[in-house]
């Protein structure tokens, strides 16, 4: 009776429990393991977000800032008292332009002076009264002396000796005047040139009483002011240029290939809460790697004509395309 009652049972749990086992495994294998159709794909809300955050080259500058290229303190070259002044915080200047002047008179009659120097030594060149006069007594002296020779070869001692010797040390002076005529012209040449040199020397130091903006760019400030005295040396004012900023920042030593030096860059950063993008190019990667940080320093320029870029700026920076 047992034996018969085990069978059944067996029998039982084969055709009805054993299937149901079977489907509810195969209900939790179905719902743990994920299809293989949509195996590592994103929602197209997360897909569509992380295109936009994500830069399109993984090369990526590092702890980015924007600083001027060129930084100028334009200081006095003479001494002397601040005449005029052309400029005030703000102002634009071009590279060339007069910025300020110092009292200039005293140069200025120098200038004249030389000047008239110049024009006495030019016509003292152009001058040959002295070197004419020169040839005509060698003339004379010339004639009296051959004919003094001819004379006592047709008669004896019709010229002493004492006066022939007169005649031929007069004949020598005379060549001797002509020379020295000549070489008076030409030092009269080196005296032109000596005074012109005097002019030119006098024109350099006449500029250097106009203060000149030594490159273009914005006065970010102004130490002086009309009427101090100034010494060579003393910061006049400063300038700026922004219509070409650099923007300094580090890559990692791995992606720091010298063959990325000239491509370009994309600089974003957000101003005023708006977004704004510029696209720059990579003109220096240091030879030096940090020890510490592995880092390489980089330079990246960028144009800034319409001043919208201000140094100080933090922005991400990434390269475009490989080296």
């Amino acid at each position: 009776m047992i034996h018969s009652i085990s069978s059944i049972s067996i029998r039982r749990w084969f055709h009805v429990g054993l299937p149901a086992l079977l489907a509810v495994g195969g209900t939790f294998l179905s719902d743990s393991i994920p299809d293989a159709s949509g195996a590592g794909q994103d929602s197209p809300n997360q897909s569509s977000e992380s295109s936009q955050e994500r830069p399109t080259s993984n090369v990526v500058v590092e702890a980015a800032i924007l600083k001027t290229i060129e930084s100028t303190a334009v200081a006095s070259q003479v001494t002397g008292v601040m005449q005029n002044l052309n400029i005030k915080e703000g102002s634009r200047v071009r590279q060339g332009e007069e910025i300020a002047r110092i009292r200039d008179v005293t140069v200025r009659l120098q200038l004249q002076r030389a000047e008239t120097a110049v024009e006495v030594a030019k016509r003292k060149q152009d001058s040959d009264i002295d070197q004419q006069i020169a040839q005509k007594n060698q003339a004379v002296a010339t004639n009296e002396y051959q004919r003094a020779l001819d004379a006592n070869s047709r008669v004896d001692n019709v010229y002493p000796p004492n006066e022939m010797d007169r005649l031929k040390l007069i004949l020598d002076r005379s060549i001797l005047e002509t020379q020295r005529a000549e070489y008076q012209r030409q030092i009269a040449s080196l005296e032109t040139a000596l005074a012109e040199v005097e002019v030119k020397q006098t024109q350099e130091l006449l500029l250097r009483h106009r203060v000149m903006a030594p490159c273009a760019g914005m006065v970010v400030a102004v130490e002086k002011r009309v009427g101090e005295w100034l010494e060579p040396g003393i910061v006049i004012a400063k300038i700026v240029e922004i219509d070409r900023l650099r923007v300094e920042g580090f890559l990692n030593a791995a992606d720091a290939d010298p063959a990325y030096i000239g491509t370009k860059a994309v600089v974003r950063v957000e101003i005023a809460g708006q977004p704004l993008e510029v696209e720059g190019e990579l003109v220096f990667i240091s030879p030096d790697a940090n020890p510490v940080s592995g880092q390489v320093r980089v330079f990246i320029e960028v144009e800034n004509r319409d001043q919208k870029l201000r140094p100080g700026l933090r922005p991400m920076v990434y390269l475009k395309g490989e080296p």
